[in-house]
């Protein structure tokens, strides 16, 4: 999908859209569109994202002491479908009211992610059946190599978490991961997986044409893959291969390299001086017999970041950012 084939939505429409992506099948009846948004569903029809899908034969009950539902059977006099009421006959139900919609979520995808960079080749690949996409690694403003990218729906609903915690979890990012969200993320998912931003959709919508992620407002929600906020005077980046204080950047390319980094990132945060090597190496669940100088070994200038004395290390953050005030002078 190119720019040029987006119809607009308003934020009716995708308020409509989202609460279809809620149910559990995507879908909606054609006489709950027709009761309750006529208007809206046109929109949502001619975009592509909504289409007929069968049909169901049942219907609400007319019998003002029944709410329940009926099951539709054929009249051939009729000519049509209806149910047999006690009070007022035969009732027949129009037939555009037991059409059913579905989202077609293969349009929805090409919508939502048409203004991001992604390789020529990049096709959504369906991970969960029915609520669990990956998109590709996109090229995002600001941001150096690519950030893999996937979309949920109805992250909102505990079983659809543990389906979708279960697959992410098992299947690791190497750096991070950016899962866009239908809905709003849900409390009980924030602590659940590490290396991953979840992001709800209506918060990098491109208000313009609606149902499009902008990618400026995308780049600037991630926090996993970096800092989000660049003027902090220590910031990382893609799970610590990229470590800057000031404006001195380090680059670490060994998953341990970056574990020790990320480690030590977090004592200093938490204002600990620093922090003994035995702890560091059990924490990490490395060989007791480890030591920095080999893990960080052929690497030129860790020494520059990372101090070693007495059985303890850390961060030299503070005599980085002398340094570089001093020269700035």
């Amino acid at each position: 999908m190119t720019l040029t084939d987006v119809v607009p939505l308003s934020r009716s429409d995708v308020q409509l859209l989202q609460s279809i992506l809620q149910t559990p099948d995507a879908l909606i009846t054609g006489a709950a569109l027709d009761g309750f948004h006529s208007r809206l569903a046109e929109a949502l029809k001619v975009s592509g994202v909504l289409q007929p899908d069968g049909h169901q034969l049942a219907a609400v009950s007319v019998s003002d002491h029944d709410d329940e539902a009926v099951t539709l059977t054929w009249s051939p006099e009729e000519g049509g479908y209806g149910y047999f009421n006690p009070e007022k006959g035969w009732v027949s139900v129009p037939s555009p009211s037991l059409q059913t919609y579905a989202v077609d979520m293969e349009a929805v995808l090409g919508r939502l992610f048409c203004r991001l960079d992604l390789p020529s080749n990049s096709r959504p690949v369906e991970r969960v059946p029915g609520l669990l996409w990956e998109i590709g690694d996109v090229r995002l403003p600001g941001r150096s190599g690519r950030s893999p990218v996937w979309f949920a729906r109805r992250l909102s609903d505990h079983d659809t978490w543990d389906q979708v915690g279960r697959y992410l979890s098992g299947h690791p990012p190497a750096d991070f991961r950016v899962v866009v969200s239908a809905s709003p993320i849900p409390q009980f998912s924030q602590a659940d997986i590490n290396r991953h931003d979840f992001i709800h959709f209506q918060n990098i919508e491109a208000h313009d044409v609606g149902l499009v992620i902008d990618p400026s407002s995308l780049s600037a929600q991630i926090t996993t893959g970096a800092s989000s906020n660049w003027d902090e005077p220590v910031r990382h980046a893609s799970g610590f291969r990229h470590f800057w204080v000031g404006d001195r950047e380090f680059r670490f390319n060994g998953d341990k390299q970056r574990q020790v980094v990320e480690y030590l990132f977090y004592v200093w945060e938490r204002g600990e001086t620093s922090v003994s090597s035995a702890r560091l190496f059990s924490d990490l669940e490395f060989e007791t017999s480890s030591r920095l100088r080999d893990l960080f070994k052929g690497h030129k200038d860790w020494k520059d970041l990372i101090e070693t004395r007495k059985g303890s290390c850390r961060l030299k953050v503070e005599e980085l950012l002398e340094t570089q005030r001093a020269d700035a002078d």
